[in-house]
């Protein structure tokens, strides 16, 4: 995974890039990336950033916990801009450009954003339905740039929750863990960010209610958990 570790300052830790890094459980859907995956989205989503968008110089995600999700503030950090991760819309003001849901789409552009693209929700990523005027639609925008990204190393990641940097939690975890990871994105920013950080492959749970948790923890061989716990599945907060 050398190439996500020097986009992004070294915020994705060294890892088999052959190897899942991150799976999605959303319902009975089940979707898994490995690490050149996770790679090849995240640089098409940066070269969107810079080519498509300018540049941002802060980039605001108010979006639900999913795999496009991080491989958006993986993309944000790789392209050199502020990340903000924001629990609500008016959490947006001083973003240049915002990708977060439809039914937000409209409330981040009244927030003053440049660009405003609006992400379906899918577990697969499939283009939204019908949205507000000048909102574009991430599924559609995103393929036609590049698989490879050749911008500059950032020196500084900077992730940013209620106005204020979130570094990556040490969990003391390294490549053969898999988390388990629930919540909210911005409560569970430290968290993943430390997961990222250590190599370590992420199994995101947006509900945990609507999957056989015991059945997730056995198929996917997972060695901790934040934000829910089982058993004597170590729990990391």
């Amino acid at each position: 995974m050398t190439g996500l570790t020097a986009w992004t300052g070294g915020l994705a830790g060294e890892r088999d890039p052959a190897q899942p890094l991150l799976t999605l459980y959303d319902g009975p859907a089940r979707v898994e990336l490995s690490g050149a995956t996770t790679a090849n989205w995240v640089a098409k989503s940066a070269n969107l950033l810079v080519d498509g968008l300018g540049g941002p110089q802060r980039v605001g995600l108010l979006l639900p916990l999913h795999w496009q999700t991080v491989a958006l503030l993986l993309a944000g950090v790789a392209a050199g801009a502020e990340v903000v991760l924001a629990r609500r819309p008016t959490d947006l003001a001083g973003c240049d450009a915002v990708l977060t849901s439809p039914e937000h789409a409209q409330a981040a552009l009244d927030a003053g954003a440049d660009d405003v693209l609006a992400l379906s929700g899918h577990p697969l990523g499939a283009p939204c339905g019908a949205l507000p005027a000048m909102v574009s639609d991430y599924a559609r925008e995103v393929p036609s740039y590049g698989d490879g990204w050749s911008g500059p190393r950032p020196s500084a990641p900077t992730v940013l929750v209620d106005g204020a940097p979130v570094p990556p939690r040490d969990l003391g975890l390294g490549p053969a863990d898999r988390v388990l990871l629930t919540g909210d994105l911005p409560e569970a920013a430290g968290a993943l960010l430390g997961v990222l950080r250590a190599g370590a492959a992420l199994v995101l749970l947006p509900d945990p209610s609507q999957v056989d948790l015991q059945r997730v923890v056995d198929d996917e061989r997972a060695t901790a958990s934040w934000g829910v716990t089982h058993g004597a599945l170590r729990s990391l907060g």
